[in-house]
């Protein structure tokens, strides 16, 4: 995979990710100690987080930090536009609106798989 594609197959990761957990790019910014502005170029692919900070988002969105190695898997998250609640669900088990094959996706990351 060419590095252009993995970047903006990271960044809709990103994206799709960060909603299905219900944060705002300012929640998840306060949570990797940076600025909005800094997150928000993550996520739209004009900089890449390194690997510390990609650690961090792994913590931060409870998902394995190898998942970042294959981004491409997460673009079915299905990043709508829909604004998600500002507050992260307290039930781990609430993935909002995902459908069961992308539950499904989540929780095979969880357990430290990769999709087949």
């Amino acid at each position: 995979m060419e590095m252009a594609t993995y970047m903006e197959d990271l960044s809709k990761m990103l994206r799709a990710v960060r909603l299905a957990c219900g944060f705002s790019q300012h929640n998840v910014a306060m949570a990797l100690e940076v600025n909005r502005s800094t997150y928000t170029y993550y996520e739209v692919g004009r900089t890449m987080p390194d690997v510390p900070t990609l650690k961090k988002l792994a913590d931060i969105f409870s998902i394995p930090a190898e998942a970042f190695l294959y981004p491409e898997d997460f673009s079915s998250l299905g990043a709508t536009g829909r604004r998600r609640p500002r507050k992260p669900c307290l039930n781990p088990t609430c993935l909002g609106q995902l459908s069961p094959a992308e539950k499904s996706l989540i929780a095979c990351y969880r357990a430290g798989g990769k999709p087949g």
